[in-house]
């Protein structure tokens, strides 16, 4: 433990990141520090080949709010948010990506946005930072979401995200995928609202899922579309039973 008791725990997956993880954690504490919330910020490190950790190291070393947290490999961004979610100390959870495509004031005012019995806000993006493929991919996949699960949330696989504890304890939110984390939460009862949020271009570093020119994004995005599908299809035919469970209110009485 370190320090007080946070209300807000922002947990960053970092898989080298290391020409990004230093102005990350500086923006992040320039954009709370004025609003006087307390807050920790959690680098998850998810087995970094580059300097990712020893750049986090020095970050805790001048920074009370880092904590770090080292998987030891590679074990991917659903993992290191579970493991973030498990060891966060605040009444709210924060994601937060290190590659800086996101603006941590939208953050801020995120965690603002949580109360009068919202138990989650999600990001939506404005695309800017994307290439026309990409876009196109994602826009095709929010409306299916949006669709199938009859949710007004335009982007739910944005990865901006600001829950309350109850929501990101509720058994494991990363069942069926980061993707489905929203419609998932929807099923279960918890109750939601959308921020828009800038989304710029990467600076520094390459993307971890998707490679503009290549074929359908590249053979790991191909891969990801095959695997997200095949959890959809898995959500589809447990829904009833996440509903079920929301009807009975066990999911929001068990973490209340």
């Amino acid at each position: 433990m370190r320090g007080p008791k946070p209300h807000v725990s922002v947990i960053v997956p970092c898989y080298n990141e290391q020409d990004n993880v230093e102005n990350c954690v500086n923006q992040i504490d320039a954009a709370f520090r004025p609003t006087q919330t307390s807050y920790e910020i959690l680098l998850v490190n998810d087995g970094s080949t580059d300097d990712t950790l020893k750049r986090a190291r020095s970050m805790y070393e001048s920074h009370e709010s880092v904590r770090i947290i080292d998987l030891g490999r590679n074990c991917g961004k659903a993992v290191a948010l579970k493991e973030g979610v498990r060891r966060a100390r605040g009444d709210l959870v924060a994601f937060f990506d290190a590659d800086l495509q996101y603006t941590p004031g939208d953050l801020v005012r995120m965690v603002s946005r949580l109360n009068n019995g919202i138990d989650f806000v999600n990001g939506s993006r404005d695309y800017n930072g994307y290439g026309a493929s990409r876009t196109a991919f994602s826009r095709l996949y929010n409306r299916v979401v949006r669709l199938l699960f009859r949710m007004n949330l335009r982007d739910s696989n944005c990865g901006i995200k600001v829950l309350k504890r109850e929501a990101a304890g509720a058994g494991s939110i990363f069942d069926y995928g980061l993707p489905l984390v929203v419609p998932l939460l929807k099923l279960r009862g918890f109750e939601s609202t959308e921020f828009p949020v800038t989304l710029h271009e990467r600076k520094n570093g390459v993307s971890k899922f998707f490679q503009d020119g290549h074929f359908l994004g590249g053979s790991k995005n191909v891969r990801d579309i095959t695997y997200h599908s095949i959890m959809l299809l898995n959500l589809i035919a447990h829904a009833p039973l996440e509903s079920l469970r929301e009807n009975n209110g066990s999911w929001k009485n068990a973490n209340s």
